[in-house]
């Protein structure tokens, strides 16, 4: 993942239906995984499932 993105609201795609969507503050990465925080929540996803990721 970009460095640029760190710290950042971001949107990750992983292809297939608009429901396919995940966002959230990338407030880490490590070992192929990076982790989205949003409500309260974190969510870790495998980077080498996303097919996009832009800044929201």
């Amino acid at each position: 993942m970009s460095e640029h993105l760190y710290g950042k609201n971001i949107e990750v795609y992983f292809g297939g239906s608009e429901k396919e969507r995940m966002k959230g503050k990338l407030v880490g990465s490590a070992d192929g995984v990076i982790v989205l925080e949003h409500n309260g929540r974190r969510d870790y996803v495998n980077i080498e499932k996303v097919v996009a990721a832009w800044e929201t």
